[in-house]
């Protein structure tokens, strides 16, 4: 699991994953041009995709390819 971008929700003891925050580190501003079911996909990645590949992952998406599965 991603601990990286896990972020806890204020005035909770709830946590989420910020999967704005994981594609806007690799291209600033990338996320608001994700269409909505790649914004899904990259928020499971973030939650379930192998830390030392979220980059390559995530780069992905922001770049519109399908070279890795």
């Amino acid at each position: 699991m991603n601990t990286q971008y896990r972020k806890n929700l204020p005035g909770t003891s709830l946590d989420y994953f910020d999967a704005r925050a994981a594609v806007d580190a690799i291209k600033p501003g990338a996320y608001a041009t994700l269409p909505y079911t790649a914004r899904v996909h990259a928020e499971n990645l973030v939650r379930k995709g192998e830390p030392e590949k979220l980059t390559a992952y995530l780069g992905q998406l922001i770049e519109r390819k399908r070279d890795l599965d």
